[in-house]
């Protein structure tokens, strides 16, 4: 998103004045999420209808904070950053609001009384994944409950070793509960399964970051109001995500693949280590040339998760039972690879555990080894 004419039009005509306690809000979102200006973060203001909206989105999920202002009876969108945030906050006074202004065509200012700073406005990606379409599923929840109980749901068995975010939550809404179960079995750990009591309309069964709502949760809401609410609206399994709504915020939290998020992160990694390039298919899947030969390696889930390392030694090649003989061959020879054919091609591959994620790199080469060898002698076949 780049600020346009008119929106650089209405907003040197319209400054705003806002509040110490506004900006150290913003500041405190910002901070909470550990949005950065370098990173995938996008933070802009939007003003229209009497209210500011702060928008905070990154690839994992987008925040919106609404402000009321009656003076704000403008209309117009404004990228910002997070150092000029933090140096609104920290020039703020809480007897004298700070305006917010455009500078020139190119830059905005943030003002205090004595102080001011002024920074180029920076340009913003577009989010497109938001989805405000009516909810196929939606549930009511006393905040602190759903506080206490997230809290539950997140935590780790005491003493695992893991690297990341630990595996994805499964998040059930339906039959006046909210439910979220997780599987730590790949840790050496078992099955949890936590819920709290609900106002539920439809049924859902998704995976999402529960982790950032239990983070807004703690960190932007006060638990004195002991009526205080939240509310899920889920899109239809065909849908974006989750959003989940509290005092005068929203987080939209998109639908994760959990496979992809706990199996395909680490894939990545270990070739990025490697400093071997790939393409990315998807969040399951890449493929990469490694030794002369193409190999695509793909996560799948189920009760034993595996990285299968797959390459193709030849194409054009006719079914016979002399090929099935030494295909045969192949597989006895060769410990923990297998060959076949399909659709005219010989395949090898290699079924490597997720346990054993660390081994990838090793077990590619000695893939891409055997189809460089093999190769000649298939294609006689």
């Amino acid at each position: 998103m780049t600020i346009t004419a008119a929106d650089r039009s209405e907003f040197a005509a319209n400054p705003q004045q806002i509040p110490f306690e506004e900006w150290w809000r913003v500041w405190h979102f910002v901070t909470a999420f550990d949005a950065r200006d370098a990173g995938p973060h996008q933070i802009w203001l939007a003003v229209a209808n009497r209210q500011r909206t702060w928008h905070v989105s990154s690839p994992r999920y987008h925040f919106e904070y609404c402000a009321t202002d009656n003076a704000a009876t403008c209309s117009f969108r404004v990228p910002l950053t997070v150092r000029a945030i933090s140096a609104a906050t920290d020039i703020a006074r809480t007897s004298t609001p700070t305006t917010l202004s455009l500078a020139d065509e190119g830059s905005f200012m943030v003002s205090c009384d004595d102080a001011m700073a002024v920074f180029d406005i920076p340009t913003c990606q577009p989010v497109d994944w938001v989805s405000h379409e009516p909810a196929g599923c939606t549930a009511e929840v006393p905040a602190k409950r759903l506080a206490d109980v997230l809290d539950v749901a997140r935590t780790p068995p005491a003493g695992v070793d893991f690297s990341g975010y630990g595996p994805p939550l499964w998040c059930v809404i339906g039959d006046g509960k909210i439910t979220f179960h997780s599987d730590w079995s790949l840790y050496g750990h078992g099955r949890s399964t936590v819920s709290v009591a609900a106002r539920t309309t439809g049924e859902a069964a998704f995976h999402s970051s529960v982790s950032i709502v239990a983070r807004a949760l703690r960190d932007f809401t006060t638990f004195d109001d002991d009526d205080a609410v939240i509310e899920f609206l889920v899109d239809s399994p065909n849908g974006h995500g989750c959003r989940v709504i509290g005092p005068d915020w929203m987080l939209a939290c998109p639908f994760l693949d959990p496979v992809g998020i706990e199996f395909g992160t680490p894939m990545r990694r270990e070739l990025s280590f490697a400093d071997i390039d790939f393409v990315r298919d998807g969040e399951r899947a890449v493929e990469f040339v490694l030794d002369g030969a193409r190999v695509r390696a793909h996560v799948h889930g189920g009760s034993r998760p595996i990285c299968r390392l797959s390459t193709t030694i030849a194409r054009s090649v006719d079914y016979s039972e002399f090929l099935i003989g030494e295909l045969n061959e192949w597989n006895k020879s060769h410990a923990g690879m297998k060959f076949w054919w399909e659709n005219n091609k010989v395949v090898a591959v290699v079924d490597l555990p997720c346990e054993h994620i660390g081994d990838l790199v090793g077990e590619a080469g000695r893939l891409a080894a055997a189809a460089v060898k093999l190769s000649p002698a298939t294609s006689a076949l």
